[in-house]
């Protein structure tokens, strides 16, 4: 047993120094001089495809049965394989895995996985943002970030973006890798901007052009958007034939193609949210598929509904629904084969010859791309050290496979398709994106800023937990808590329209629930704000939170730059519902309900109940239609908005009392009362909802306020009030007015005093003097049965004149003497002395003066017979003095009639008169002259106006009324 393995040990000796001889041997880094010595390959099995990398299996043996498999791991290694020429074919990799086999004490059987730097970055999950940057930048920054945190990258691994057309990619705004590896997180960028990619594992040269890193496994990571652009197989023209240890050159033994349905066109719509549109573009399909594989093409439609704004624009759009339309192109014919052609590798192209499909065909339709390749191989070991490997094969746990046939010690699998055609990758984003899920961010925004939008009311955001490392590039932009962090994102409302909607930016500071549009990490929107430790639930009116105040709910805002509050209360504790809508300026509030001081744990002070408005600024109540004020009750709310039956019915009422007031008045000759203005005020109430839709009416859209309560009205003031109009003030009681004064009451009038009583009047002054005066005119005193003058002291009549006169008798009484006047009698008595002192005493004959009488006007059917007119003049409309015997000239239609003096009643009266003669003027001796307008029937307000004297520029009853002050 000794002899055997001092036999396997010194044939394994020999083939470790004789391993650069091999067809098949391995490459290490020349620091690692122990794998070397101690690791020879025996059997390799190699898969590598266009856009999937690489991974190689690789079953090794080693007489050190104690290879720390750690050691391995991150390791570069090359597997080189002797091709038919003499050359080396690289294939180059990573270990990502060791395994130990089965022992025999002189040897043990080792198995490697062999990865490319993408592959391994599957391992690598991230979360990160780039801002502003277009997909070759970024992959530029992120293999770069590889190569420089990683050593064990940078010793391995390159990366190559020359066969890229930068200019097609546009700028994104935001592109985010969501909780996604590295690799898929370029997978899926490169994918959608239809870029390929390999893995090349020849030594990238320098700038000499020598190869880099000499000595060191490389393999590099190319990215193409161009099949043009793939470089040539180093095996260059093949050829198709059967396989044989008898062949010199490597060849293809086996050749199949094969053509696939695809769909006919490719349609993706995006909704475009600025310009309000689906932003839809297609591609068609411009394959040959047969006549029946057309017409079923013509049905299949690759449609999607992507993601909002998922393009740079209509252009940019579009070449990624080329890409979409050149992926199936691409896999709608491809070519599979086998053989033994060693220096073909995956992104490289060959040419073919030799097969019979292909005889007579251009050259470019003999040239394709290697698209997956499969390698196979294994070393001819010297017998006995071959002999020891096959025995300990079966009894690890892994069994690699053999390439062949004994005489066949490599093979290859690989699928092609013509350099012609398309390389694009498939994208599909419901198999291409990440699962997304709702995640939290902070509103960012610039230094001091608390609120910070745009014209649409987008915000920008920080995600949380995003590294800083990972943003250095951009000199943080993503983890800085500023503007810069992420893309302006949009802002999810209950209520958007167009100028009008349910809007409240939300603020610096607070936390917001992110969502994602079409699942599309790169498509944030906030769906929701969310409360937090430091971000409490509103605290209504600075009182208690949650959960003593959990009955109140609402909306409460901050000042800016401030701590004082808007807010919208809605309080629904049980029995003492209120709301409140409320602003900490001035202190001004409308509280409805149930109304209590802010409630601490759900308690609060009772304040009242009903509606309160207040405010330690100004308060206005204003209505361009009108205001009313109203105590009067309403069931439950129900009703009219302007129901007033109750005022009306009021208005009414007092409306009567002062027209039968009014009529007593007149006919007492204490002037009727003008209640036009009244009956106006009525009637525009009673027409107040006409305003609507009766704009063209008398009263329609009267601007009023009116005060109506059934159980009284309190106005008071610790200071002045005023109360007046413009126009004309009405004060009607059905009971009494009650005037009273601390100290004094003054009333004034601009032409006329007149007051009334229907039963008794009384003037009475208390201490002080009672003056009666006219200043200019006459004082009469008047009464049915008697006039009554008493003083204590004494009664003095003077004037320049005084006269005495009765119908019946005058009686003076004195200290009991007397004097009494009758038609036919004189009679003086006295007890005492009778005295008369005079000149010169004359006694004439019977003589007496009877008192002057007015006669009675004529009579309307007096009028009427005489064909005559009655009119006459004041110095003011209604209750301006008679121009009692004023001269005047009467004019009819500008010509001169007559000419006469007027009454003591200040009437004149114009005789002839014609029907159809309706003008007629006066002028007085002062140049003034009165228009006399004559209607035949009186029966308008206007009419009744004009025929009273009242003057107008509008000739309508309310110009008459203005002109006279009324």
């Amino acid at each position: 047993m000794t002899d055997h393995l001092q036999t396997i040990a010194a044939a394994f000796a020999s083939a470790v120094l004789s391993q650069q001889h091999r067809p098949l041997r391995l490459r290490w880094r020349p620091q690692e001089t122990r794998f070397a010595q101690w690791l020879l390959v025996q059997r390799v099995d190699i898969e590598e495809a266009w856009l999937e990398g690489l991974q190689a299996k690789l079953t090794c043996v080693s007489s050190d049965p104690e290879l720390p498999l750690q050691a391995l791991l991150g390791q570069p290694l090359g597997i080189e394989m002797v091709t038919d020429r003499g050359g080396l074919h690289h294939t180059n990799g990573i270990i990502t895995e060791a395994r130990a086999g089965h022992a025999d004490g002189a040897l043990r059987i080792y198995q490697l996985t062999l990865k490319d730097a993408l592959s391994i970055m599957e391992e690598r999950i991230n979360t990160r943002i780039f801002r502003q940057l277009s997909v070759p930048r970024i992959l530029e920054i992120m293999l770069g970030e590889w190569r420089q945190r990683s050593p064990a990258l940078a010793a391995a691994f390159h990366f190559d973006l020359h066969r890229l057309e930068n200019r097609r990619y546009p700028v994104r705004e935001i592109s985010h890798q969501f909780n996604e590896s590295d690799a898929h997180f370029i997978r899926r960028l490169c994918r959608r901007e239809g870029i390929g990619w390999y893995i090349a594992s020849a030594q990238p040269a320098d700038d000499t052009g020598k190869p880099a890193d000499a000595g060191v496994p490389m393999h590099t990571l190319v990215f193409c958007d161009y099949a043009a652009l793939l470089p040539q197989a180093a095996a260059g023209t093949v050829r198709y034939h059967r396989a044989g240890a008898t062949e010199q050159r490597d060849t293809i033994n086996a050749w199949s193609r094969q053509r696939s349905l695809v769909p006919g066109r490719v349609w993706r719509g995006s909704w475009d949210y600025k310009a309000v549109r689906v932003d839809e573009v297609a591609s068609q399909n411009v394959l040959d598929q047969g006549d029946a594989g057309r017409a079923l093409a013509c049905v299949l439609d690759d449609g999607l509904i992507e993601a909002p704004h998922t393009a740079d624009g209509q252009q940019d759009h579009l070449r990624m629904a080329h890409a979409r339309m050149m992926a199936h192109e691409g896999r709608s014919e491809s070519f599979e084969a086998s053989g033994t052609v060693r220096d073909l590798a995956v992104g490289h192209w060959f040419v073919l010859e030799g097969h019979p499909d292909l005889r007579g065909h251009d050259r470019t339709l003999r040239e394709f791309i290697v698209t997956s390749l499969r390698q196979q191989a294994e070393n001819n070991f010297p017998k006995a050290l071959q002999d020891a490997i096959e025995r300990l094969l079966p009894a690890s746990i892994w069994q690699a496979e053999v390439p062949g046939a004994a005489d066949m010690r490599y093979r290859n699998q690989l699928i092609c398709r013509r350099r012609s055609a398309t390389l694009a990758p498939h994208y599909d984003p419901r198999l291409h994106l990440p699962p997304v899920h709702p995640i939290t961010a902070l509103v960012v925004g610039p230094a001091r800023e608390e609120v910070y939008c745009d014209e649409l009311g987008r915000i920008k955001v920080q995600l949380q937990g995003l590294h800083a490392e990972d943003h250095v590039h951009a000199q943080g932009a993503g983890t800085t808590g500023e503007d810069r962090d992420s893309a302006f994102v949009r802002v999810s409302s209950a209520w958007a329209g167009a100028g009008y909607g349910q809007d409240a930016v939300p603020r610096v500071g607070m936390e917001v629930l992110i969502d994602f549009l079409g699942g599309d990490p790169d498509k944030m929107v906030v769906a929701g704000v969310l409360h937090n430790g430091i971000n409490h639930p509103a605290r209504f009116s600075h009182g208690g939170g949650l959960p003593g105040n959990r009955f109140l709910s609402g909306i409460k805002s901050k000042e800016i730059d401030g701590a004082r509050y808007n807010q919208l209360r809605l309080d629904d504790t049980p029995g003492q519902i209120s709301s409140q809508l409320a602003s900490e300026h001035q202190h001004s509030q409308i509280n409805l309900g149930y109304l209590t001081e802010p409630r601490h744990d759900g308690h609060g002070d009772d304040r009242g109940e009903g509606l309160e408005m207040r405010t330690d600024g100004h308060g206005v109540l204003r209505g361009a239609k009108g205001v009313l004020i109203t105590a009067q009750a309403q069931d439950g709310g129900r009703g009219r908005m302007l129901e007033r039956e109750t005022l009306l019915d009021t208005l009414r009422s007092l409306e009567e009392l002062a027209q039968r007031l009014s009529q007593d008045a007149a006919r007492h000759h204490a002037e009727a009362t003008d209640l036009a203005q009244l009956e106006r005020i009525r009637k525009q109430l009673q027409a107040w909802e006409s305003s609507e839709g009766a704009a063209g009416t008398r009263h329609a859209a009267a601007p009023m306020v009116a005060l109506d309560a059934p159980a009284g009205v309190s106005v008071t003031s610790q200071d002045t009030m005023v109360l007046g109009a413009t126009r004309h003030i009405d004060l009607v009681s059905r009971d009494n007015i009650q005037l009273s004064a601390g100290r004094k009451l003054l009333m004034r009038a601009g032409e006329l005093f007149a007051a009334f009583a229907a039963k008794h009047m009384k003037l009475i002054s208390g201490k002080g003097s009672v003056q009666v005066q006219a200043h200019e005119e006459h004082i009469e005193l008047q009464a049915a049965r008697r006039i009554l003058l008493e003083a204590s002291e004494e009664i003095i009549l003077q004037a320049p004149k005084i006269s005495i006169r009765s119908r019946d008798n005058t009686e003076i009484n004195g200290g009991g003497s007397f004097s009494r006047w009758h038609a036919s009698l004189i009679e003086h008595g006295t007890s005492g002395q009778w005295r008369q002192q005079a000149a010169e005493h004359n006694v004439l004959g019977p003589a007496n003066c009877p008192p002057p009488e007015i006669p009675p006007p004529p009579t309307y059917e007096d009028l009427q017979q005489s064909d005559s007119l009655l009119v006459r003049l004041r110095s003011h409309a209604r209750h301006g003095r008679p121009l009692a015997h004023q001269p005047y000239t009467l004019f009819k239609q500008g010509a001169q009639i007559a000419e006469g003096v007027t009454d003591a009643a200040g009437r004149l009266r114009i005789e002839d008169h014609q029907p159809g003669d309706n003008s007629y003027s006066v002028e007085l001796p002062n140049g003034y002259r009165f228009d006399l307008p004559v209607h035949e029937e009186i029966s308008a307000l206007d009419q009744q106006l004009a025929a009273s004297g009242y003057r107008s520029t509008e000739a309508d009853a309310e110009s008459r009324l203005r002109h006279a002050g009324a």
